[in-house]
């Protein structure tokens, strides 16, 4: 696949060049702490959600680190299959790679470019089949994050997240996750298929 690093056609030769890179190790290494993750709740809710011994003083960096650790492999599969996109549909992206980063962490912005991203990233390795999974994702994942924070805080007066609810939210949302993820992944083939780099 390396040899496919050149860009094709006038929208691409003015842009950098990229290298594809095998998504497979990042999305396994992603899924796999993102399906801890998600099994950490389901236990969270089995043993008495605040009152659970995974919240207990004695393992509070543990949640912690596990979820800042979901978070940096997320975006390190993220920006590479971001970076893959431009070798199999070069010069045909609303925004740069380093969006797939910078994305997630501009105000209110973060709320609709990397659900964008990630559809024209599925565009590239094919027909956008799957525009209803990435959708359905992103809709629970501001439920889950964004909108449940605005909730908690304005209807609520409170940030306690250790209920039912939103517990269940973060199972679901990783669900969805782990299969986007898969689909994007495998979306990418092993070579830019010609059609790809037409323009």
């Amino acid at each position: 696949m390396d040899a496919y690093d050149i860009p094709v056609g006038p929208a691409a030769a003015r842009g950098p060049r990229y290298r594809f890179r095998d998504p497979a190790g990042p999305a396994l290494v992603v899924q796999s702490l993102i399906a801890t993750q998600a099994l950490t709740d389901v236990y969270v809710i089995a043993t008495g959600g605040k009152d659970s011994p995974w919240l207990s003083e004695g393992l509070v960096p543990l949640p912690a680190v596990l979820q800042v650790a979901c978070w940096i492999s997320f975006l390190v599969w993220f920006h590479r299959v971001r970076c893959n996109a431009e070798v199999l549909a070069p010069g045909s992206h609303t925004y740069s790679p380093g969006f797939a980063v910078g994305a997630w962490i501009i105000p209110l912005a973060m709320w609709w470019l990397p659900r964008r991203i990630t559809l024209d990233i599925r565009r590239a390795g094919g027909p956008p089949r799957d525009a209803w999974l990435i959708n359905a994702w992103w809709f629970v994942w501001l439920c889950d994050g964004p909108l449940s924070v605005a909730f908690h805080f304005l209807v609520l007066d409170h940030f306690d997240y250790r209920n039912p609810v939103d517990q269940s939210l973060d199972i679901v949302c990783a669900v969805l996750a782990l299969v986007v993820i898969r689909r994007v992944t495998s979306g990418q083939p092993a070579g830019p298929l010609p059609y790809f780099n037409m323009t």
